[in-house]
């Protein structure tokens, strides 16, 4: 009986071990230093194929990767939150500018010019975007272009995809017969989609526009809409569409299809095409005018 009761500590450290799970291997110092890398990137392509290698090598760690990658993306999150808090309003702008020009000699002499200004500064409640687009073209046989669009716009983030926003914007095009005019708008703007990849923003509400063709002036309340569209199709190569309507019993649209591809560092090439359609234009011109550009791009 005492060789039984001596022999029972011996059994129950025996089922103690059995019902312990085993223990996840620790992960390799070099491997944690690349997961720790490819985080502080920020980069989600890179991410997701590092964490993946990493998962697959070690397929005893992957709780301890998954920890190791949102710990470092949440301590990311609270610097970059502090910075925005901290910020003034001349810091953290972003953007790029586009530029392109050409010259026409012998039959026909023409001069072109095309120059474009992006620029945003995204904090934690709000959200300021400025655009500026000019199109200039001299041809001494006639048939020249003037063409301006300015806006600005101040969006308040309710939430990560609504907010209500407050635009300004201000167009000039000889070709359409418009001298000038201004639009001031206000409405509610919804982010559809909200991705790595792809971003796309809907927006609506009124509007009120004064327009003075080269003959007579209009004061109207609109209603606006708008999309704009971003989609990432590789690391080098982007997709963007955004699209502009007024609606005051006529109807004037606004599209600009565009696809960007780096060249080197920050400097890119972007082929675009603009449309601009007037429901109701002055007597004798067409409703649609459409503008082809070829620019160079540098971001900032």
């Amino acid at each position: 009986m005492p060789a039984v009761l001596a022999f029972r500590p011996a059994i129950f450290t025996l089922l103690l071990v059995a019902a312990t799970p085993a223990l996840a291997a620790e992960l390799p110092a070099p491997v944690r230093a690349m997961l720790e890398s490819a985080a502080r990137s920020g980069d989600p392509a890179k991410i997701g194929a590092v964490v993946a290698v990493a998962k697959e090598t070690n397929p005893d760690s992957v709780a301890e990767i998954d920890a190791l990658v949102s710990g470092i993306a949440a301590e990311l999150a609270a610097k970059r939150e502090a910075e925005l808090q901290q910020a003034g309003f001349f810091q953290n702008w972003t953007g790029s500018g586009q530029l392109g020009a050409s010259v026409s000699t012998g039959n026909s002499e023409t001069k072109s010019f095309t120059a474009g200004l992006t620029m945003q500064r995204d904090g934690l409640s709000w959200r300021h975007r400025a655009d500026f687009l000019a199109d200039i073209v001299d041809n001494k046989g006639g048939a020249d272009q003037e063409r301006i669009l300015a806006g600005y716009q101040i969006d308040y983030k309710f939430s990560d995809r609504m907010y209500v926003l407050g635009r300004f914007e201000y167009e000039r095009n000889r070709e359409a017969g418009i001298k000038r005019r201004f639009s001031e708008s206000i409405g509610l703007g919804w982010r559809a989609v909200d991705s790595d990849r792809v971003k796309w923003d809907l927006e609506g509400g009124p509007s009120l526009r004064q327009t003075q063709f080269e003959t007579y002036d209009e004061n109207n309340l609109a209603f606006r809409g708008a999309s704009r569209f971003a989609w990432a199709l590789s690391g080098t190569t982007a997709f963007t569409n955004d699209t502009a309507f007024f609606v005051d019993g006529a109807a004037s649209i606004n599209n600009t299809t565009a696809l960007t591809t780096k060249i080197f560092g920050a400097l890119s090439a972007r082929l675009s095409l603009n449309l601009a359609w007037e429901e109701e234009p002055p007597l004798g011109l067409d409703k649609l005018d459409t503008t082809s550009r070829m620019t160079l791009v540098y971001d900032f």
